[in-house]
């Protein structure tokens, strides 16, 4: 895991009720950002806002203002952002031309609210009244006069103005009583620094792995193209597959090879063991006691209520303590996976068919927790199953540190 950081600062109403956060690019935890390249500040940005923090947790049910450069605003990316909340905000350095006043229109066709800088009316004229939802002005460039008579030539081609960089009470009260409907500056609130954590790469092709083996529709290709996707990975299951433990006459040279002949739940259990060791956090108890509870899930298929695959249900006893594996919340675990309903609903509320193994598995390590009654196995049975999960996983351990 690392620390990533997003800054915020509030803009306000003329009631001061908070209507939106103006998201700001923050390389380390400091009250200014130190950008060398816009691009990947930006891109750091949205993902820090979007997946590493997420919007609910950096503006809740406000607005969300991005500032963005031109090439962003033609990124497949964009498309995945909540346009209700998100705002594009185009700093005063960006020319708009028609190519771009073109996309502009289309990013508000489908819900997106574009802010310009006063100064785009200068400088584009001929486009920038026709899209405008928000038009920034910063107060600090401009004496009360030009002020007043600026805020007269915007009005008529605008939506709503926002007063920015106000920096006293004097030119507070002053941008209130000309009309101003948005006000942020230092004067009403500072940025502050939100700080969040990043999933490192191991750790993602671990969630990537977890909910691969969970869907009954993934097949050998997108198991390759993942393991593909991952060189350490990709050597390491070359590696493995031919060690002693799989005593092939024939060298396995590809990760397709190994898939095909080994199967895609075989190499995806085996994949997540390689992803598990790289993860410096893991230690090799907590390891052991996730491999038992997966195969203990496993071996609980027959009592669910319904029809379950056995490699969801692996899947389901490995996350149940894949929090403690990582070191990082369950809840924001899950936000990285497209888990089906009913394993997510196991997995949060304890509730559904699914919980019932979670039940069984809690009992079986916890003396002092009931096994769940009734159940269409005894409880000898339950006792039977848990001593050979516990084998199963030593023994796998044992191999697993030898090939």
């Amino acid at each position: 895991m690392q620390p990533v950081y997003v800054g915020r600062q509030p803009i306000f109403d003329r009631t001061e009720t908070i209507i939106g956060f103006e998201l700001l690019f923050r390389g380390d935890n400091t009250e200014s950002a130190s950008v060398s390249d816009g691009d990947a500040a930006t891109d750091e940005l949205l993902r820090a806002a979007m997946v590493d923090i997420g919007i609910d947790r950096l503006v809740g049910e406000h607005l969300a203002f991005l500032n963005v450069p031109r090439q962003f605003l033609y990124h497949p990316i964009l498309r995945s952002l909540p346009a209700q909340q998100i705002v594009f905000e185009l700093l005063p350095e960006i020319l708009i031309d028609q190519e771009l006043a073109t996309q502009l229109e289309t990013l508000r066709a489908e819900g997106y609210r574009i802010v310009l800088d006063s100064r785009h009316f200068k400088t584009a004229p001929e486009y920038a009244p026709g899209f405008a939802d928000l038009v920034k002005i910063d107060v600090i460039h401009y004496t009360p006069a030009e002020l007043e008579t600026l805020k007269r030539q915007l009005e008529p081609d605008c939506g709503a103005l926002i007063a920015a960089k106000i920096e006293d009470a004097a030119t507070y009260q002053r941008c209130l009583e000309l009309g101003f409907q948005g006000f942020q500056g230092f004067y009403l609130s500072y940025p502050n620094v939100v700080e969040g954590q990043r999933l490192n790469a191991n750790q993602v092709t671990l969630l990537q792995l977890l909910e691969l083996l969970q869907r009954d529709t993934s097949g050998l290709d997108e198991m390759a193209n993942l393991v593909l996707h991952d060189p350490g990975l990709s050597v390491e299951m070359l590696k493995l597959v031919n060690s002693p433990r799989f005593r092939r006459a024939v060298p396995i040279e590809s990760i397709k090879q190994a898939i095909q002949l080994l199967g895609r739940a075989e190499i995806g259990r085996w994949a997540l063991l390689l992803s598990l060791r790289a993860s410096n956090s893991v230690r090799h108890h907590a390891m052991e006691q996730a491999l038992i509870r997966a195969q203990m899930a496993q071996s609980l298929t027959a009592i669910c209520d319904q029809e379950v695959n056995r490699d969801r249900l692996f899947t389901l006893g490995l996350l149940s303590v894949v929090d403690r594996l990582l070191q990082v919340p369950l809840t924001r675990i899950l936000r990285e996976m497209n888990l089906s309903q009913d394993l997510t609903q196991a997995l949060i509320d304890r509730d559904g068919a699914l919980a019932l193994v979670l039940e069984i598995l809690d009992a079986c390590e916890q003396p002092d927790t009931p096994l769940p009654d009734p159940l269409a196995i005894s409880p000898q049975a339950i006792g039977q199953l848990y001593l050979e999960a516990m084998q199963w996983a030593r023994t796998t351990l044992d191999q697993f540190a030898t090939s």
